[in-house]
């Protein structure tokens, strides 16, 4: 079997180098067509950053109906560009289609809308009766969060996506005023009136400074200024022809449109399109997505290499692991080179981040002990955390920086990277423990050399923890001095970070005093758990302080129900050994041996 078992883990990585080059290719659109991808490529502003179309209709898309795709009318999968053309062109096609995600099923009542598979509804079928749940939308945001029950969350959710889809196409929209008429100047005054109130939003800037000293402006903005100035600004023409061209169906007029605007930024570039071209392609790839699904095979194989063929099997997950640590080190790269920033600027980015090093520690676990505990615990953290950062994107752009603090790249790349590594210790070392306890209670596979090695390894991680997190916690403080004149000020995310210092510091005085073996040592470190995601999310939901940022209500939940696991698997953990069943296998043969 040597001959078929080295062959696997070659097996292994072209197999998958093969799946994510039949995911790079991006489709092009067809010959005679309109080049919506193209379209995908232009630039614009939004929530301060510029970026290409094809990333806020994504973006947008994603809050909307929870999908970066939508289905059309036959069947087929479609991009996220096509709908976001069709919206903020008013194409009659727009209202048509199901993206608006409402499983609730009281709201589904209160629209008129009949249950369905996948929960998809399009905004012509409820349109006639978003008047009939104002009133309970206004109620619903008078009430205290605490007072709000389900219905009133949903309300308020579908709220939200209803506003945000009006305002992506009002934005884009070309006021009809009648000239002629006796009433042209009020047409113009309540028009103006309107634009002033979207404009206010600051959603969209799709009109780009083309001239030294001119400013990125709202396309509805650009039309009213060409209402009152002789010099409307030359990207005005061939983006409105555009919208136009996509209203009447006309591919040949959209596509001659195009090319004249491409050229026109093409000799003032009012951004590198490289970058653009590279983020547009980055979306398509969605390499993150790549890396959960390669990390949930690589688990099942660390699984099945504890049921037999363990070593060929081993080594198959490693390698395999190894270029999915090369494709999230990559992603993370891409990140960075579009964002022009350090790799952490959000909670998006730590999650992501905080998976990629815990990825990197169980591959070096792996290195240097080579019984799958390595893959197995990298595995299970890269895909966890990928699905933290999956619910985290729901807001929109992954890359916005969350606050004006963050605006120094050297406090970014030392502070932030040092002090999510530390979590990423941290955590890891709880996964550790997590594993421990599970292998002793439920499995006979504990013996007493296996709990020597889980003691090596916990007791290495977690001193890096130690170290990571003490250091990235000098750090902050000398941050916070250069910032704002102190070192310390006892906020809250000072002080989560600081707790996890010194849990860490108990866990490892513990250990150096006697006062715990390997299993204590397992349950403390899975309590460092419970300290790190406090430090992480839970001092966001406080609201208060200089380092509250990235708030999301729906994090609570989730938060609470992760303390409750982590508190059940410690219960689990301190319950007498006799019980566990590795120890009860182990002294059964001790018996038989002296018997």
């Amino acid at each position: 079997m040597k001959g078929p078992s080295r062959l696997l883990p070659v097996l292994a990585v072209v197999a998958s180098l093969g799946w994510l080059g039949s995911r790079v290719s991006s489709p092009g659109d067809s010959v005679g067509e309109m080049k919506v991808r193209e379209f995908g490529r232009l630039p614009l502003v939004y929530q301060g950053r510029v970026k290409p179309f094809d990333t806020l209709a994504r973006n947008s898309l994603l809050i909307i109906s929870d999908r970066q795709t939508f289905v059309d009318d036959d069947g087929n999968r479609q991009p996220a560009i096509k709908w976001l053309l069709d919206v903020i062109s008013n194409s009659p096609a727009a209202g048509d289609h199901k993206v608006f995600r409402i499983e609730n099923l009281q709201l589904q009542a209160a629209l008129g809308l009949e249950p369905r598979k996948r929960y998809r509804y399009a905004w012509n079928e409820f349109l006639q009766k978003l008047g009939d749940v104002d009133p309970q939308i206004a109620e619903a945001a008078r009430k205290d969060q605490a007072e709000r029950d389900l219905f009133d969350v949903k309300l308020l959710e579908f709220s939200s996506k209803t506003q945000h889809y009006s305002l992506l196409a009002e934005a884009h929209s070309v006021p009809r005023i009648d000239l002629d008429s006796e009433n042209a100047h009020l047409q113009f005054a309540h028009a103006k009136e309107r634009f002033h109130m979207i404009d206010r939003q600051g959603l969209v800037h799709s009109i780009p400074p083309l001239a030294a000293g001119q400013q990125w402006r709202s396309f509805i903005g650009a039309v009213f200024e060409a209402f009152v100035t002789p010099d409307p600004s030359p990207a005005l023409r061939p983006l409105a022809g555009m919208f136009q061209a996509r209203r009447e169906g006309d591919a040949a007029a959209f596509n001659s449109e195009l090319a004249r605007y491409q050229v026109l930024l093409a000799t003032s570039p009012p951004a590198d399109p490289d970058v653009l071209s590279f983020e547009a392609m980055f979306n398509h790839l969605e390499p993150f997505y790549s890396c959960s699904v390669l990390y949930v095979i690589a688990f099942l194989l660390g699984c099945i290499a504890w049921l037999g063929w363990s070593e060929a099997l081993n080594r198959m997950a490693f390698w395999l692991m190894v270029c999915i640590f090369g494709l999230h080190t990559a992603a993370i790269a891409a990140r960075i080179y579009i964002s022009g920033y350090p790799p952490i600027t959000n909670l998006y980015g730590t999650a992501v981040f905080i998976g990629w090093g815990c990825v990197g520690l169980g591959l070096i676990l792996e290195t240097i002990y080579r019984f799958g505990i390595g893959n197995l615990l990298a595995s299970v953290a890269g895909f966890l955390t990928l699905l933290i950062a999956h619910f985290l994107a729901g807001d929109g752009d992954t890359l916005i920086m969350m606050q004006a603090v963050l605006d120094t790249k050297f406090w970014l790349a030392t502070h932030v990277v040092v002090i999510n590594f530390g979590y990423a210790a941290t955590f890891f070392a709880g996964l550790l423990g997590i594993l421990f306890i599970f292998r002793g209670v439920f499995t006979r596979a504990l013996s007493h050399q296996m709990e020597k090695t889980f003691g090596r390894m916990l007791y290495g991680v977690v001193c890096f923890a130690m170290l990571l997190s003490f250091v990235g916690t000098v750090l902050g403080g000398l941050w916070a001095d250069d910032s704002w004149g102190r070192f310390w000020g006892w906020d809250p995310k000072e002080n989560g970070a600081l707790m996890i210092v010194l849990w860490n510091a108990l866990i490892l005085h513990a250990r150096w005093g006697g006062m715990i073996k390997t299993r204590g040592f397992a349950v403390l470190a899975v309590f460092g758990n419970i300290v790190t995601a406090w430090s992480w999310f839970g001092v966001n939901q406080l609201g208060v302080g200089l380092h509250s940022y990235g708030f999301t209500d729906s994090t609570t939940t989730w938060l609470l129900a992760f303390v409750a696991s982590q508190l059940c698997i410690i219960v689990v953990g301190l319950t007498p050994k006799k019980l566990w069943r590795s120890v009860r296998a182990t002294d059964r043969a001790f018996g038989e041996l002296r018997g």
